[in-house]
């Protein structure tokens, strides 16, 4: 993969942005930032956007999930981030960005304690299956309205700061990711070298 230029640029951000290219978060952010564009749009540049979102997303989460696998994330682990995405996508609505920064936070945290050396690559997954969870959870919840022959749900204009919350989501599920497998895997190593070595 071609390499940009980071000479001058401080060295943990440029560990930072490595592990986000190897991670494939840069293509991600990217949908991101198209959807919650498109969040504060309405009418046929919407429906446009949003399928441009829908494509660019798709190929960012084909390739973070082929790297995942790569990288030796186990089926379990992906169910894990799979049970954890949709819980955060029943929860958290796309409109509040504190909320998506506190839940996927914990989110990022709770699947990095999982994955330890491959936390990063599970809040990548994380952030990834966002969409598809959220799309997942719009369909049942039309369903169940159906069912119930209950009126359709009225879209309301988000406020402004709604167009953050995708971008948001995303960047904290893979950050407190990173986080946590770095601070799980400092802990243990320093645990482990504290002990005393019963083998002699």
């Amino acid at each position: 993969m071609h390499r940009r230029d980071l000479s001058g640029v401080p060295a943990i951000l440029q560990a930072w942005w490595i592990r986000a290219q190897n991670d494939g978060i840069p293509l991600l952010v990217v949908a991101a930032a198209i959807v919650g564009f498109a969040i504060g749009l309405d009418g046929d540049i919407r429906k446009v956007l949003n399928g441009i979102a829908v494509i660019v997303w798709l190929i960012a989460a084909w390739f973070i999930v082929r790297s995942a696998f790569a990288a030796g994330v186990t089926l379990a682990q992906v169910g894990i981030c799979a049970v954890v995405i949709l819980i955060l996508s029943t929860l958290i609505r796309p409109s509040d960005p504190l909320l998506a920064l506190i839940g996927f936070g914990w989110g990022g945290v709770a699947v990095g304690w999982i994955g330890r050396s491959l936390g990063s690559k599970l809040g990548a997954l994380l952030g990834a299956l966002w969409l598809p969870a959220h799309l997942i959870v719009a369909v049942s919840q039309a369903g169940i309205r159906e069912l119930r022959d209950q009126p359709a749900a009225i879209r309301t204009d988000p406020p402004p700061t709604a167009i953050i919350v995708p971008l948001v989501m995303v960047l904290a599920a893979w950050f407190f990711a990173a986080w946590m497998s770095d601070w799980r895997e400092k802990r243990e190593t320093a645990t482990g070298s504290s002990r005393p070595d019963l083998s002699r």
